[in-house]
């Protein structure tokens, strides 16, 4: 969907994804800790740019681009299938070794219960992406449902684990991870400092 959402703190910033975008996604999604634990992904650039060409016609489907103030990729973020108050929460990647998690977390969350007004986000993680798992429920997922067998990894199959974070319960989460994201902040400029803009 073409969407003009833009929001920084923490020293990142989400910006509406771009086809120029493409080739960065590709690299990002083929990453070790991405595969597997993400949906299907374009093994190509050009089949990222078709795939995004789709999106932009996609109504009730916001993709971000997770980048530094000035300017290097860090990872995506998207709320898609928006309606009647709900969406769902994913296509979230970092890339690794950048502290970037909590800081993206605390914007696409503001993105989505304040800007949006979504009651809730729904989230679905592959039962074997314990990081993810454990960091779902520090941020107030609960657990609604488990889909058994619902995704294929390395020819094995795994279950979903169904999350949903309901808006009134996130305000409350936010002031408690907060001084984790000033933590981050920091740390993410120091990088920032030392980094080639074409590290990726």
């Amino acid at each position: 969907m073409q969407h003009s959402i833009v929001i920084a703190d923490f020293g990142i910033r989400l910006r509406p994804v771009r086809l120029e975008d493409a080739a960065f996604i590709v690299w990002l999604r083929n990453l070790d800790h991405a595969k597997g634990n993400v949906g299907d992904s374009a093994t190509d650039i050009a089949s990222q740019e078709e795939w995004l060409g789709c999106y932009f016609q996609r109504e009730g489907d916001y993709y971000f681009l997770m980048e530094s103030t000035c300017g290097i990729p860090l990872g995506t973020y998207g709320i898609y299938d928006v309606k009647n108050g709900e969406g769902e929460s994913g296509r979230w990647i970092v890339r690794p070794k950048i502290p970037a998690a909590i800081p993206s977390v605390i914007l696409a969350f503001e993105v989505a219960f304040e800007r949006l007004g979504l009651n809730r986000l729904r989230a679905h993680t592959v039962s074997t992406n314990h990081r993810v798992l454990s960091l779902n429920r520090r941020l107030g997922f609960r657990q609604t449902k488990i889909h058994s067998a619902a995704q294929v990894i390395d020819g094995q199959a795994v279950d979903l684990i169904q999350f949903e974070l309901r808006a009134a319960d996130w305000f409350s989460v936010r002031d408690s991870i907060l001084p984790m994201a000033q933590v981050a902040e920091e740390n993410i400029r120091n990088w920032e400092q030392s980094a080639s803009p074409d590290i990726w």
